[in-house]
């Protein structure tokens, strides 16, 4: 108990920290199980999207399940827009396995 009354600050940061990085996992944990809304950006389209956030799917398959959830008549999107897309998950690479050249 000595140490915290010497060390009340780091022991103050260390208890906000431990705050933090639990709020982040359980904040992230929650969003990723829920569908979530895109803001059309310029030059973004459906075909796009899908290679960027449609992972577990094909393309078809994502563009056709977008499409239904915003009850699109087609692939059409325009800047500004927000439509709502099943479980984004962004495609990261970290894969830090040696590569060959050539492959």
């Amino acid at each position: 108990m000595n140490w915290v009354k010497n060390n009340y600050f780091l022991a103050l940061f260390l208890g906000l920290n431990l705050i933090f990085m639990t709020t982040m996992v359980i904040s992230h944990t929650i969003t990723t199980e829920e569908d979530s809304h895109i803001k059309i950006e310029q030059g973004d389209s459906l075909w796009a999207l899908a290679t960027k956030y449609g992972i577990e799917d094909s393309r078809e398959e994502w563009v056709s399940q977008v499409i239904e959830m915003n009850n699109l008549y087609d692939t059409s999107i325009k800047a500004g827009d927000v439509i709502v897309v099943p479980k984004v998950s962004e495609n990261l690479h970290l894969n830090y396995g040696t590569e060959v050249a050539g492959e």
